[in-house]
């Protein structure tokens, strides 16, 4: 359920559906996110302008939820929703303005 439902936001990023799962494992384990965008880039599905797109993402959000759960306790869960709420989308848009800047130069990696 959770994987469908963030499908169409990496398909805005330019990216291919199956990149959903590493990212929403990257916010369990973010060494897992990266073996999952290892794994679709060695069966050829992220490649390229697509693979720096989601390695810019996935560097900039959350770590993963051991450090929001740390966060939650040092900060209060006010302030770690809140860093959250402003730092997914805040991830996505950068992954977004470097798609739209790689597709509109014309780079291909």
């Amino acid at each position: 359920m959770a994987v469908r439902s963030l499908e169409p936001v990496v398909q805005l990023l330019g990216l291919p559906a199956e990149s959903a799962t590493a990212f929403l494992f990257g916010f369990f384990r973010r060494d897992y996110g990266a073996a999952g965008l290892y794994d679709l880039h060695q069966t050829g599905i992220l490649v390229g302008t697509s693979l720096v797109v989601a390695a810019v993402v996935m560097t900039l959000f959350v770590p993963c939820i051991a450090q929001f759960a740390v966060t939650a306790r040092e900060r209060g869960w006010k302030t770690a929703l809140a860093m959250a709420a402003f730092i997914f989308p805040y991830a996505f848009f950068v992954g977004w303005l470097a798609n739209m800047a790689l597709t509109g130069l014309g780079v291909r990696l």
